[in-house]
């Protein structure tokens, strides 16, 4: 319904503006955080069928992991090629903001997608909520606990995949604040990693040495959900313990199936390429934008995974579009 509303309310706006049709120049260029990463490629999926139903080129950017120096050597060189537009998912917040900034002064119109830049100086924020998707794995943490030790009670702890990104920083706040609802789960803990799936694992293993009665944990992307759950799986704990996690790449998929992951938050990180450029196209054509843009949250179990109505946001060769038109 949020996806249905969100493009409706799009449509719209193209339809009032009149925006023209695109010329053989049009360009929009699309920038992630991690071009190897599976979450990133569902932004170039939905980025590549926006270009193609609006006809514009679609140059998909990026450095292969997590690099904010490299991020912004890549926004420079992409603005430096003059396209109608840049789509943008800003690595760390403090540091894209000054750059983001500079693109727009420049006159050229800026989407930021999934996580925040420290500047207002941009055209649109399409971005999942994600204070809210902290919040609902912190219910969907407590709805675990108590559905397999019998009360929402007992130690839980939170795996962050790196610090000082916006997104994360917010799905944790939410998670804590999220907690708070349940005054017999108690908070022991917090590891940090690098954003890598063995890392994840390894955290996860340490937490569970440190405090063998924990009865769940909460991992904030999916590295951390792949490699919480291979940690989960490898000790066979299975229907004893609560792994909820954020996103729904392959090797979380799997960890849901067998059991090791109770929940997942999905996003939608195919809209948020699709709309992105579909929005990065307006705004070069001057229709005036909403600053910020929810995409949407939802919650995923084994229950649940199979219902139609989820399919395209589980596995994207399952996502059926027509322009702003998603189901």
């Amino acid at each position: 319904m949020m996806r249905k509303t969100l493009l409706a309310a799009s449509a719209a706006i193209f339809a009032l503006a009149g925006v023209t049709p695109a010329s053989a120049e049009d360009t929009v260029a699309v920038i992630v955080k991690a071009t190897t990463s599976e979450y990133w490629q569902w932004v170039f999926k939905g980025a590549e069928e926006a270009g193609r139903q609006l006809g514009v080129k679609v140059d998909k950017l990026g450095t292969p992991k997590d690099d904010a120096a490299g991020q912004i050597a890549v926004l420079e060189n992409a603005a430096g090629s003059k396209p109608a537009a840049i789509v943008i998912s800003p690595t760390i917040f403090e540091a894209l903001g000054d750059p983001i900034a500079a693109v727009t002064a420049a006159g050229i119109p800026v989407i930021v997608i999934d996580s925040g830049a420290k500047t207002d100086q941009y055209a649109s924020f399409l971005t999942t909520n994600n204070e809210a998707g902290g919040k609902a794995a912190a219910e969907a943490m407590a709805a675990c606990v108590k559905e397999r030790t019998g009360k929402a009670a007992g130690k839980v702890g939170y795996l962050t995949a790196m610090a000082g990104h916006e997104s994360l920083d917010s799905r944790d706040r939410g998670f804590v604040e999220g907690l708070k609802a349940y005054p017999d789960i108690t908070l022991v803990g917090n590891r940090v990693a690098n954003n890598e799936e063995a890392e994840g694992m390894t955290l996860t293993a340490d937490m569970l040495t440190k405090d063998p009665d924990l009865v769940g944990v909460f991992a904030d992307n999916a590295q951390m959900g792949t490699g919480a759950g291979a940690s989960v799986a490898e000790q066979k704990l299975g229907a004893k313990f609560c792994l909820v996690a954020f996103d729904s790449d392959a090797g979380e998929l799997e960890h849901l199936k067998d059991g090791s992951i109770y929940a997942l938050i999905v996003q939608d990180p195919y809209m948020m390429g699709y709309a992105g450029v579909w929005y990065g196209y307006a705004a070069a054509h001057g229709v005036r934008l909403p600053k910020a843009v929810d995409t949407g949250v939802g919650t995923v179990t084994k229950a649940t995974m199979n219902d139609p109505a989820l399919a395209g946001l589980l596995d994207v060769s399952k996502r059926k579009l027509g322009p702003f038109l998603a189901n």
